[in-house]
C-alpha cells in the first residue's frame, strides 16, 4: 500500500498544480476524491444490489473470436517487424 502511495503521489501534486483555478468552486472537479468515491461506492455496493436477478452473459463465443483476432494480429505485426528488420534491411540502427 505505501508503495503504491508513494508512486501515485508525484502524480496527484501534479494534477493539482496543474489544474485550472476557474475550477477551485466546482466541487465534482477541485478534487478527483467525489468523483472516485462516488464511482467506487456505485460499483461495489449499488451495481450487486441491483444486477441481483440478472444472470451472466455468456460469451464463451465472443472471447474466443476476441483472442483468435488479437493472436493473428500480433502474429501479422511480428511478421511484418522481421520482415522490416531483417529481410529489407531497415532496423533503427542502420543509416
Amino acid at each position: 500500500m505505501f508503495l503504491q502511495v508513494y508512486i501515485m503521489y508525484p502524480a496527484f501534486l501534479w494534477v493539482r498544480d496543474e489544474a485550472d483555478p476557474r475550477t477551485d468552486p466546482w466541487s465534482l472537479v477541485h478534487s478527483p476524491l467525489p468523483a472516485t468515491l462516488s464511482l467506487h461506492v456505485f460499483v461495489v455496493a449499488l451495481g450487486p444490489f441491483y444486477m441481483y436477478k440478472w444472470k451472466p452473459l455468456k460469451q464463451r463465443g465472443l472471447l474466443i473470436a476476441c483472442n483468435l483476432t488479437m493472436m493473428t494480429l500480433s502474429s501479422y505485426m511480428i511478421y511484418e517487424v522481421r520482415r522490416q528488420d531483417w529481410l529489407l534491411g531497415k532496423h533503427p540502427g542502420s543509416i
